[in-house]
């Protein structure tokens, strides 16, 4: 079944030994906590990792008006964006001072802008189960103290979140789309005739 915010909502209660909801709708605290937190959990979440659902490519409209100083350029970002993976084919992660980003625009000095980024995903039918159960858990730490009173459960929470539920569920993302590279030498003219092969 495709998840949606209600049923991610319902795991998230379900870790906290909490009735089910209907609807996040419904007139109850539990509906009205679930509603509050989960917009904001599931975009934190989205923007821990660079999940392959999230991923997105565009080539960024430059502005006509350049930035007051320190930038040549200046790019509009989508309104998805929530983190910039890659400018101009480079991980902006290891090429550190390449731009900034300034009230939702990128400014840099390259002349053209096509960026890798991790978008807003509202369509919770598109997470893989592990990114599901990694929102409901990270929902249930926010949901442990104004439910339960208990700040211990909070930090079991947490604990889980950190060290089980969230390193899986990056590990099967890691896994997706990742075609393994083969070293030039084993499609060699001398492998393939050891191979039996021409």
């Amino acid at each position: 079944m495709a998840a949606n915010p209600t049923t991610i909502c319902n795991l998230a209660l379900a870790h906290l030994g909490e009735d089910h909801l209907m609807s996040l709708d419904d007139d109850s605290r539990e509906a009205q906590f679930c509603k509050r937190f989960y917009d904001q959990t599931r975009d934190e979440v989205i923007q821990s990792h660079p999940w392959n659902f999230a991923i997105r490519r565009a080539v960024l409209s430059r502005l006509a008006e350049a930035p007051a100083f320190g930038w040549a350029w200046q790019y509009q970002l989508p309104a998805d964006c929530l983190r910039i993976l890659q400018l101009n084919g480079h991980d902006v992660s290891k090429r550190e001072g390449r731009y900034e980003v300034e009230g939702g625009r990128l400014l840099t000095n390259d002349d053209e802008c096509a960026v890798r980024y991790l978008r807003r995903v509202e369509d919770a039918a598109l997470f893989p189960p592990l990114f599901v159960e990694a929102v409901a858990l990270k929902i249930a730490t926010r949901l442990a103290k104004p439910l339960t009173g208990s700040t211990s459960e909070v930090e079991r929470l947490l604990i889980e979140y950190e060290r089980i539920t969230k390193p899986l569920a990056m590990r099967a993302d890691a896994l997706e789309g990742r075609p393994a590279v083969r070293p030039a030498w084993v499609e060699s003219d001398f492998v393939r005739a050891r191979r039996g092969g021409i």
